[in-house]
């Protein structure tokens, strides 16, 4: 069953006899036992050929093993234990050598040993090559440690019955004891006892304090005890070192080097050419210029500050009104930046009566720095170089530029155009020309009173009670009345001035009500109360040229309709009055006398005449033919 590829799968473990091999449900394995503690519980003696891999090996009985060999650090083959180092307890070991020191020179006749390394008493970490105790490099450490250059470092005292050689380098801390021989370089600290011989320091001597038991003298100039100094001549030093007590009287001639620590109450102090405070006056300088330099010991104006960064000036009281004075003279005719004048109140004044000016960009430069005023962090107006003046708004883009509500309690003058881009209030009255450039919905609103304008242009149209007015003049939603107009000219010679053609589709004379009903023939043209005078002009009527009297809804039957003209007042017709001879006189179109078809009544002869065509007249043109005789009531 070797080729044939098997998979067993036993929920609960397999177990073969009693205790031969076991694998229970936990995943342990059991050899020679039936209760496996480990994943692999061998009783017994096991046989591996092969590589053993593990983290720790627990041998309580006899292991036979022939080499053991972890990594590369130790090998333990045939009896022999190689390691790279042993630590741990050692005191069990056997033939080991009883000293860290070898012989290095077996022929002197005594033993000289050697230490491979740092070599430690009372420490188990020397850190010198030779140290007893504590490593006195580190604060607190108390020992000795002497390294392999010749340095000796101690932390405590050391005693000898004499020192030789020089002592090269500071030597710091107190000197107890008398020292013999010359002492060459700096003693820093206390000397206690007698000093036989010269001091000589080509540098500075710096002494604490000097305490003299007897008579000091250098010369004949100078005497030094327990009370002083005394020097009757010249002293000349390359320099003083410490504080001088007490009154200098008299005058201090030539040059005055190193530092001046305490008060100086000399009175005048005058220098000659300049005061220097610093190398070279850096600090501090006064110049016989009268310039003055803080930080600057070349001062180029009478008072100069110069500071890496952040120069403060500052000059304050402790109460009343700190101020700075620019003047002329000892006048009061001067300028003044001063504080608290009114309570936490800044001011700058002009005391003359001349002008106060604000300059930017003084040095001639192209122009583009600005005047700004600033609230906290928050800019509240702007003034930019080239005039524009911007109240809450940073970039103005005209000459005055308000973001906000602008109050103006009395008169404003606007030279140029004023742009309005929302609403317009007026109380009061508007004069001169108001032209609105754009497109826009502009109201002119007066509640009360009489809103009287000069000249108005108006680029879209006008809408009475009517926002989208449909002409240049809408009155669809209201009416209008007119003391004269004109239409096609500027001059209205009439109540109503028509210049050219007028399309009327209804128009009414002497009423304010055009009558529309289908029932009458009222028309498009209407007068009520005025009869109709034409003088001088021709009457025409179209399309058909009827005209009826009372004909109402009916259409005239012939071009005249007079008809129902007994409904009237007065109903009849007067025909043209001629006598004979202006009958005679009178010619058509033709000049052939009076038309066919006419009539006239002839006064001479008293009678209604109607001119008939030659033919129904005997051949003669245009012969009257009488048709009646009607005489007046």
């Amino acid at each position: 069953m070797a080729n044939i590829r098997k998979t067993f799968n036993f929920r609960n473990g397999v177990q073969v006899d009693e205790d031969n091999f076991i694998v229970n449900a936990n995943g342990l394995v059991g050899i020679g036992t039936s209760v496996p503690s480990e994943f692999l519980d061998v009783r017994g003696t096991a046989k591996v050929v092969g590589l053993v891999t593990a983290s720790d090996v627990f041998v309580s009985g006899v292991a036979t093993i022939t080499e053991i060999q972890v990594g590369t650090a130790i090998t333990i083959a045939s009896g022999v234990i190689s390691a790279t180092s042993f630590r741990g307890d050692g005191s069990n070991l056997t033939s080991l050598p009883t000293s860290q020191w070898e012989d290095v020179d077996v022929g002197l006749g005594y033993t000289s040993i050697y230490a491979a390394g740092s070599v430690g008493v009372g420490t188990t970490d020397p850190r010198d090559t030779f140290q007893v105790g504590g490593n006195p490099a580190i604060a607190g450490k108390k020992g000795v440690g002497i390294n392999t250059i010749g340095n000796i470092r101690a932390s405590g005292i050391v005693t000898a019955a004499s020192f030789r050689g020089p002592v090269i380098g500071d030597v710091t801390g107190d000197l107890t004891g008398d020292v013999t021989g010359a002492v060459t370089g700096n003693v820093t600290g206390n000397i206690t006892g007698n000093i036989d011989g010269d001091v000589n320091s080509s540098g500075v001597s710096t002494f604490a304090s000097i305490s003299v038991a007897s008579l000091v003298t250098v010369g004949a100039a100078a005497t030094f005890n327990s009370s002083g100094l005394f020097v009757s001549g010249v002293t000349t030093s390359t320099s003083f070192v410490g504080p001088i007590t007490g009154d200098v009287t008299g005058n201090v001639t030539g040059n005055v080097t190193g530092d001046l620590t305490g008060d100086v109450n000399a009175g005048i102090v005058t220098a000659s050419t300049e005061l220097n405070v610093g190398t070279g006056g850096t600090a501090f300088t006064a110049l016989n210029t009268g310039k003055i330099g803080i930080g600057t010991g070349t001062a180029t104006a009478d008072l100069h500050i110069l500071k890496p960064q952040g120069t403060k000036v500052k000059v304050n009281a402790d109460s009343g009104v700190p101020s700075v004075e620019i003047g002329i003279g000892s006048t009061e005719k001067q300028g003044i930046v001063r504080f608290n004048n009114e309570p936490s109140t800044f001011d700058i004044v002009n005391n003359d009566t001349g002008d106060l000016n604000l300059v930017i960009d003084g040095g001639n430069n192209n122009g583009t720095g600005n005047f700004k005023w600033i609230d906290n962090t928050a800019e509240r107006m702007r003034l930019t170089y080239d005039g524009k003046l911007g109240i809450n708004e940073d970039d103005p883009a005209h000459q005055l530029h308000v973001v906000g509500t602008s109050t103006i309690t009395s008169n404003a003058w606007v030279g140029g155009n004023l742009d309005v881009r929302g609403n317009v209030s007026v109380g009061g009255t508007i004069t001169g020309t108001i032209v609105f450039t754009e497109a826009v919905e502009a109201n002119i609103n007066a509640t009360a009173g009489v809103s009287t304008i000069g000249t108005l242009n108006i680029v879209n149209g006008i809408g009475f009670n009517n926002n989208a007015p449909l002409t240049k003049l809408d009155f669809s939603s209201g009416t209008a009345a007119f003391n004269s107009v004109g239409i096609g000219t500027t001059n209205p010679g009439t109540k109503l001035d028509v210049r050219g053609a007028a399309y009327i589709t209804n128009l009414g004379i002497n009423t304010n009500t055009i009558k529309v009903d289908p029932s009458w023939d009222v028309g498009n043209f209407q007068i009520a109360g005025s009869a109709i005078e034409l003088f001088q002009s021709n009457l025409k009527l179209d399309s058909l040229s009827k005209v009826g009297v009372g004909t109402y809804g009916d259409q005239p039957g012939g071009i005249v309709d007079l008809r129902r003209g007994n409904v009237q007042s007065d109903p009849w017709v007067f025909v043209p009055q001629l006598t004979t001879t202006e009958r005679n006189n009178k010619t058509n179109a033709s000049g052939s006398g009076i038309s066919t078809g006419a009539i006239i009544y002839n006064t001479t002869s008293d009678r209604v005449e109607l001119f008939l065509p030659p033919s129904n007249a005997g051949g003669s043109p245009n012969v009257a033919y009488w048709v009646g005789l009607a005489t007046a009531a």
